[in-house]
């Protein structure tokens, strides 16, 4: 079992930390869909296949 520290934390409702906020979970949840469909287990291997898009 691996124990992670996590912080919660507060930010004012800037529109643009939102959209950016926004685009990396996007970003985040398109590598997750890319390495799962092509049975990617490697960050390497990932990154070649996602660099380019």
């Amino acid at each position: 079992m691996e124990i992670t520290l996590s912080i919660p934390f507060g930010y004012e409702p800037i529109d643009e930390v939102r959209k950016l906020l926004e685009d990396f979970r996007d970003m985040v949840n398109f590598c997750v869909d890319r390495a799962l469909k092509h049975n990617v287990t490697s960050f390497a291997k990932l990154r070649r296949l996602v660099y380019e898009e």
